[in-house]
């Protein structure tokens, strides 16, 4: 299977950029107070950050270091309600990422937006 392109706002303005989400692996999950940080090398050793903002909640089972398949994004889902029944005024958007093997989600993220950049190249 060769990789999948999902388009995304590029961090150095409104541009769309293209990241591949096939063959790649969760490297990293780190949190501040209002930001998630996924450091994730794709299938051509490219290190990329993806910043989730504003998060309300996240949930992963096994995610670090997991090959992942495939990244959605979707308005709703049983996770964002959960968030949205505890406190009404939270909210935004449910991004899920799909492990490689077995093809369950492993990491979900409730954020309001997010956004990419390339950090280096690995090797």
């Amino acid at each position: 299977m060769g990789p999948v392109f999902f388009p995304v706002k590029n961090i150095q303005g409104n541009n769309m950029i293209k990241l591949a989400f096939a063959d790649g692996v969760i490297e990293k999950i780190t949190c501040s107070h209002e930001d998630l940080f996924v450091d994730f090398l794709d299938w051509q050793e490219k290190l990329w950050v993806i910043t989730f903002k504003n998060v309300s909640g996240f949930k992963g089972i096994g995610a670090v270091g997991s090959e992942v398949s495939e990244f959605t994004e979707e308005e709703d889902g049983a996770f964002l309600q959960e968030i949205v029944s505890l406190d009404p005024l939270e909210g935004g958007r449910n991004y899920c990422f799909t492990s490689a093997r077995g093809g369950n989600i492993i990491l979900i993220v409730v954020a309001k937006c997010y956004e990419v950049e390339v950090v280096g190249v690995k090797g």
